[in-house]
């Protein structure tokens, strides 16, 4: 469906950015990511597990948990932040924008969190390595979550990790299956929301940069995009054979996927087209559509995209190598 795209002053008195009235989750979700979801939500006994989790723990001790060590981002403090939490927000059309956190973690990392009222929280580390444009890709992908409401699982996800599921045991039912579904689909959900980091950051060299910083920090200023992405190339991991089974062994030991890969993922969502028809013609699914749209008709748009990314891939492995990506920047 073609929209009227807005266009927003930019934070911090810096150029415009193109905004997206009404957007809906569905424009940017990955096909992996909603087979995961499906998984998920289909594992016996996983509405269990979110209830005993959620009533356990709730709201106030969550936002204890992560608040009692971090600075709230506001006018007044961050300033520079607020505004650009308040940009990516705006691009995004949030019905209401989230509280933000800085916190010291040690690492380079951001995330959104809690169990009715989600926060986002962002490492010191990841402020002082990152330059405003990156930023903005990070917080639109922490907001990308909080619009497809992933923040309560995510939460849930987060709070077994750290007190572990024998903590929240329920009659009659073996857990590990749960918990392994839960740990699959929170992997697949940040390539979705690395799609909707893309619509706030608009700029694909950007994206590819924050993402090389999550895994080098600082040092990334040593490194290339084209270079990370040529990367990615050769660690192409579709086909079956022994890459294919490195990354089957690799995937569960961590709640992100290769960071490589999410780069690949989100080059190839711009090469077939995807990301240039939403900026550029305003071609969205609007999120007031969102209870009509039929679980099938979603799925059958998901499983066509799924077919034209193998395609893709299967070109990408012949080719063996990506063109330096163009810088694509703001368009009317």
């Amino acid at each position: 469906m073609r929209n009227d795209r807005q266009r927003l002053p930019g934070a911090n008195g810096e150029g415009s950015r193109v905004s997206f009235p009404g957007v809906s989750f569905r424009t940017y979700e990955h096909p992996a990511a909603l087979t995961a979801l499906i998984a998920m939500k289909r594992a016996r006994g996983f509405d269990l597990l979110l209830k005993k989790v959620h009533g356990a723990v709730g709201e106030p001790v969550v936002r204890m948990q992560h608040l009692t060590s971090a600075v709230r981002v506001g006018p007044r403090q961050f300033p520079r932040l607020h505004g650009l939490k308040e940009e990516a927000a705006g691009v995004l059309d949030l019905p209401e924008t989230p509280e933000l956190y800085v916190r010291s973690m040690g690492e380079v990392n951001a995330f959104a969190v809690g169990m009715d009222r989600p926060f986002l929280v962002l490492s010191s580390e990841l402020v002082d390595v990152m330059n405003e444009d990156e930023i903005r890709f990070v917080l639109g992908h922490e907001l990308g979550h909080v619009l497809s409401g992933h923040v309560l699982y995510q939460t849930v996800a987060r709070i077994i990790a750290s007190i572990g599921l024998a903590s929240f045991p329920v009659a009659g039912l073996a857990l590990e299956a749960v918990d392994a579904a839960l740990k699959d689909w929170t992997r697949k959900s940040e390539l979705s929301c690395d799609r909707a980091g893309l619509l706030v950051a608009q700029d694909l060299d950007v994206a590819v940069r924050a993402l090389m910083k999550l895994v080098v920090g600082a040092r990334a200023e040593e490194m290339n995009p084209a270079e990370f992405l040529q990367q990615a190339a050769e660690f192409e991991l579709d086909a079956t054979g022994w890459r294919n089974r490195v990354y089957k062994h690799l995937m569960p030991s961590g709640s992100h996927p290769i960071l490589v890969l999410r780069a690949s993922e989100l080059d190839r969502w711009v090469r077939h087209g995807d990301y240039e028809r939403i900026l550029r013609s305003g071609e969205y699914e609007m999120r007031s559509e969102d209870g009509q749209a039929t679980f099938r008709g979603g799925l059958r748009d998901h499983i066509r995209e799924m077919k034209d990314k193998r395609d893709q891939k299967a070109a990408d492995r012949a080719l063996r190598g990506y063109a330096p990506p163009a810088q694509r920047g703001n368009d009317d």
